[in-house]
């Protein structure tokens, strides 16, 4: 099944046995932890393929989104386009992880329930960089100065030039 648009949630007691699949944005879904990280996230985009069969249910896709959040370099908003790849295993809850090993990451579906905004929220959160900051031309790295733009900046004392005098000796001689 393709659609426009991402369901909230999927009901994995409803699916048949076999491959199921969506393609489209979430549309109207808020995205609370990205908002607690001080950002907000245009048009989340997507893809998913579910496999459902005798063995463990598969969750495979993609996601893309733009978030923008604060830089740390210079505290003005920047916009960072993400984009994420996951291959997940759902289970019911989350002591059947262990049971899986490393094989491979888990999404928990509880009571059959798959959340599917909170599933790409992670994987958004996920792929945001470590510390989310414009490309060098574009961020002046918080090097401001205040005041009129014809007066100098302050010169500032070295604050090394005090080492100076410990690296000399007695005689003048530089080591």
């Amino acid at each position: 099944m393709h659609n426009d648009e991402l369901p909230a949630s999927i009901g994995m007691e409803r699916l048949a046995p076999g491959e199921h699949s969506w393609a489209g944005a979430l549309v109207g879904q808020p995205l609370p932890r990205i908002r607690d990280l001080g950002g907000s996230a245009d048009e989340v985009t997507g893809s998913l393929t579910l496999s459902v069969g005798d063995q463990r249910p598969r969750l495979q896709g993609e996601c893309q989104a733009v978030v923008t959040i604060d830089c740390e370099r210079c505290l003005a908003p920047v916009s960072i386009p993400v984009h994420g790849h996951f291959d997940l295993i759902v289970v019911d809850r989350i002591e059947q992880a262990d049971a899986y090993g490393a094989e491979a990451p888990v999404v928990v579906a509880p009571k059959g329930q798959l959340d599917v905004v909170a599933m790409l929220e992670d994987e958004i959160i996920l792929a945001l960089p470590l510390i989310p900051m414009h490309d060098d031309t574009n961020c002046d790295g918080g090097q401001r100065h205040f005041g009129p733009a014809d007066e100098p900046a302050p010169v500032r004392e070295n604050p090394f030039q005090a080492l100076e005098s410990l690296k000399r000796d007695d005689s003048g001689e530089t080591h």
